[in-house]
C-alpha cells in the first residue's frame, strides 16, 4: 500500500508547482489593480501585467528544477517544471512584444526600473534567498513597481506614477517587517531583533506623516495618507502579544488595510486625473 506521504503527493500533481507565498499574491495583486485602473485597461499595462505574473508563476517551477524544494520534489516533479517554464517563457517573450509595440515610450523607462527589479529578484531566487528579510524586501519592492509600469502605460503624470508605487513599497515593506517583528518575539531568533524597534517605529512615523499629508494637500503627502490603514494594523500588532500560529490571521488583517490603501489610492488617483 502507498504511503500517504506517495499518495498525497500523487493527489496534488501539477499543484506542487504553484506558487506557496501566499503574502505575495497580494503584493501582486494590489500594485497591478492601482496601476490598471489608474492608467485605464491599456494593451502596454495588461501585456507587462501579465508578464510579471507569469513571471511569478514560473518562480516556483524554477525552485523545483533548481532543487530548492527538495530532491524528492525535484525528482518527482522536474519534467513538468521545465515543460511550465518552457511555456511561461514562450508567453513572457509574447507578452512583452505587445508591451513593447504598444506601451508609450513614457512607460519604458518604468518598465526597465521593474525589469531590472525582477532581474534581481530572479537572481535571489536562483541563490535560495527570497526568503530573507532583504530579499523580502526586494520581492516587495519590484512586485510595487508594477504600478508604475502600467500607470505609465496609460500616460499618467510622473507623481502618479511614482508616488503610488513608492506606498505599495512602504506598505509591504511594512508588513515584512512585522512579521519578522512577531517571529522573533517568540523564537528569539532570526534577523528580527532590529525589526521589533523598527516595525513600531515605522509604522508611528507613517501614521502621523499621514495625517499630516491628509491635510496638506500634497501629492506626496496623500501617497503617505493612504498608508494609515496598515500602519494602524501594525501598530496595533506590535502592541499586542499575537502567537505565530495566528499569522493567517494576521495576512488578512494587512490583506484589509492593503484594500484600504487601494481605495485611498484610487480615490485620490481619481482627483488627480
Amino acid at each position: 500500500m502507498p504511503s500517504p506521504e506517495r499518495r498525497l503527493s500523487d493527489v496534488e500533481g501539477p499543484a506542487r508547482l504553484r506558487p506557496r507565498e501566499h503574502g505575495a499574491y497580494a503584493m501582486l495583486a494590489f500594485p497591478a489593480v492601482s496601476g490598471l485602473v489608474s492608467g485605464g485597461l491599456t494593451w502596454g499595462g495588461a501585456a507587462f501585467v501579465a508578464t510579471a505574473v507569469m513571471g511569478f508563476v514560473a518562480h516556483e517551477a524554477a525552485l523545483v528544477v533548481l532543487g530548492g524544494r527538495g530532491e524528492r520534489l525535484r525528482t518527482r516533479h522536474e519534467h513538468a517544471a521545465r515543460a511550465r517554464l518552457g511555456l511561461l517563457g514562450g508567453a513572457v517573450v509574447l507578452a512583452a512584444a505587445v508591451f513593447l509595440a504598444t506601451a508609450p515610450s513614457g512607460a519604458w523607462g518604468a518598465a526597465v526600473v521593474s525589469g531590472a527589479l525582477g532581474a534581481a529578484v530572479g537572481g535571489l531566487v536562483v541563490l535560495g534567498k527570497t526568503k530573507t528579510l532583504a530579499g523580502e524586501v526586494m520581492v516587495a519592492t519590484a512586485f510595487s513597481s508594477i504600478h508604475a509600469v502600467a500607470a505609465a502605460a496609460g500616460g499618467r503624470a510622473p507623481d502618479m506614477v511614482w508616488l503610488p508605487a513608492l506606498a505599495w513599497v512602504a506598505s509591504f515593506v511594512l508588513a515584512t517587517l512585522a512579521v519578522h517583528a512577531l517571529k522573533y518575539r517568540f523564537k528569539k531568533k532570526g534577523p528580527g531583533r532590529w525589526a521589533v524597534v523598527a516595525s513600531p517605529t515605522l509604522a508611528g512615523l507613517l501614521a502621523v506623516a499621514g495625517c499630516v499629508g491628509a491635510v496638506s494637500g500634497h501629492p506626496a503627502g496623500w501617497a503617505a495618507a493612504t498608508l494609515v490603514p496598515k500602519a494602524l494594523v501594525v501598530a496595533t500588532l506590535s502592541a499586542v502579544e499575537v502567537h505565530p500560529k495566528h499569522l493567517r490571521r494576521v495576512g488578512w488583517s494587512f490583506v484589509g488595510a492593503d484594500v484600504a490603501t487601494l481605495a485611498l489610492l484610487l480615490w485620490w488617483l481619481g482627483l488627480g486625473a
